[in-house]
């Protein structure tokens, strides 16, 4: 059985968009919670690096962890921007494609698609007033 989530993808070339993510039965028949499941599927790997993304529980931004020591990977340059800005930054890379979902990183829930749009304007508006790191 499918379940779906609603999310903000980052993509690689710098684009927030809104997404629906399928979670398969295959996550959740492991015990692992369905956000977690979606997001692991979404950024093809198997172990996560997560950031809190503002205050701890609102939203948490997602990684692959593998794909950080992995050089053929690309960097994801605005994930990066975003940790920094809104989140407890990090030193290492972010590669890959990431996810923003609401709630914690352990069992996060779907971003509703109004609240997603909104907060893929701010972030695009900052994003585009200040430079960041390339």
């Amino acid at each position: 059985m499918f379940r779906n989530y609603t999310a903000i993808t980052v993509e690689l070339d710098g684009t927030l968009q809104f997404a629906t993510l399928p979670v398969d039965s295959f996550w959740t028949s492991r015990r692992v919670a369905a956000g977690r499941g979606a997001a692991l599927d979404a950024v093809s790997d198997y172990r996560t690096a997560d950031f809190a993304l503002g205050r701890p529980g609102i939203a948490c931004l997602i990684a692959g962890a593998n794909h950080r020591v992995d050089l053929t990977q690309p960097e994801n340059h605005v994930a990066r921007t975003i940790i920094d800005r809104h989140g407890p930054g990090t030193d290492q890379p972010i590669r890959g494609r990431a996810v923003i979902l609401a709630g914690w990183a352990c069992d996060p829930r779907p971003i509703l698609e109004p609240v997603a749009r909104e907060l893929i304007a701010q972030i695009t508006t900052d994003l585009a007033a200040t430079p960041h790191a390339a």
